[in-house]
């Protein structure tokens, strides 16, 4: 038992050293010219929030933000290190909605552009392009149930 605890310790230790790899390459050696593959994930439960949900930066931003809504096409993803701006074109959406079970869901694809910063970011460029799908579970004006995700990847500079 032991032995398999052991061996066990070292597998969890070497698949963490290899998932830091990717995010340690992307962010370059040094500071000021960091560039590289990201991945933000935005996330919310609530159909009346349109600022100030969770947003999450994986690759050359990693860190944990909030999302402010500027307009209907751009946001600011505000992380510890700086804001980051961001400018999205919606190209296709679909959904559907079932009157008799009151579930429903909806889908947008898109691109997104990087078109300004502070701090750390305040000389961000790039972009790329993201996928929304939401649930939505009840028939009253507010629902029993809501979820949003939206995943934008891409390539970013700073």
């Amino acid at each position: 038992m032991n032995t398999r605890i052991r061996l066990l310790a070292l597998v969890l230790g070497l698949i963490g050293a290899l998932l830091s790899v990717p995010s340690a390459v992307a962010t370059g050696g040094h500071h000021g010219d960091k560039a590289g593959r990201i991945h933000f994930i935005g996330l919310s439960n609530n159909p009346k929030s349109n600022s100030g949900d969770p947003v999450i930066g994986l690759g050359v931003i990693h860190a944990r933000g909030v999302d402010k809504v500027i307009n209907n096409h751009k946001d600011r993803f505000v992380f510890p290190k700086g804001v980051v701006v961001v400018k999205h074109d919606r190209k296709g959406q679909g959904g559907h909605f079932d009157k008799k079970t009151c579930y429903g869901v909806f889908t947008e694809h898109g691109t997104w552009k990087a078109v300004g910063g502070t701090g750390a970011y305040a000389n961000v460029s790039g972009g790329g392009t993201y996928k929304v799908k939401g649930t939505v579970v009840g028939c009253k004006r507010q629902p029993d149930l809501f979820q949003l995700r939206i995943d934008a990847t891409g390539k970013l500079n700073y």
